[in-house]
């Protein structure tokens, strides 16, 4: 029997499998006509969509470098993430209560609250699902302590 995570991973894995490009520009989907353009003559669209993410994210940053740096699943939980903005996006988070694990986000390796900077050497890319459960969670520690708490708490 298959647990959660190897479900949702599957999941991923045949969503994603069988996106199909929008070929019309517009802005929510591609983020400037200048990467839609250079989007249809990319040999590797899927590549290409993590290079459209980057541009969109705002965070500081060479956008080149942080695409780069996109797994295609994330280090966690081993989910295929969904690069797609706009129309090629394939989970959708008001219809697919799972799609937190499929969403890309960028976080701190080491958090800013203890002197991590903000360039992409210091950025790792994680799903929304994770990087909102330890968001507030300053170190280790307190990681930790949820971690054993939670284990503690609800499977003993």
């Amino acid at each position: 029997m298959l647990s959660k995570i190897e479900l949702l991973q599957e999941k991923g894995r045949k969503a994603l499998a069988f996106r199909e490009f929008w070929l019309h520009y517009d802005q929510a989907t591609y983020v400037r006509d200048d990467l839609f353009e250079a989007f249809k003559k990319s040999k590797d669209q899927n590549k290409f969509l993590k290079l459209i993410w980057a541009f969109d994210t705002n965070w500081p940053g060479d956008p080149l470098e942080i695409a780069k740096i996109c797994p295609d699943v994330c280090p966690i939980y081993g989910t295929p993430l969904d690069y797609g903005k706009g129309k090629n996006r394939v989970f959708n988070p008001l219809v697919d209560h799972d799609e937190g694990y499929f969403q890309p986000t960028i976080d701190h390796i080491k958090p800013r609250i203890a002197g991590g900077e903000d360039i992409v050497s210091n950025y790792i890319i994680v799903c929304r699902k994770f990087n909102t459960r330890k968001n507030d969670m300053e170190d280790r520690d307190e990681l930790d302590l949820h971690y054993n708490g939670y284990i503690k708490t609800y499977f003993s």
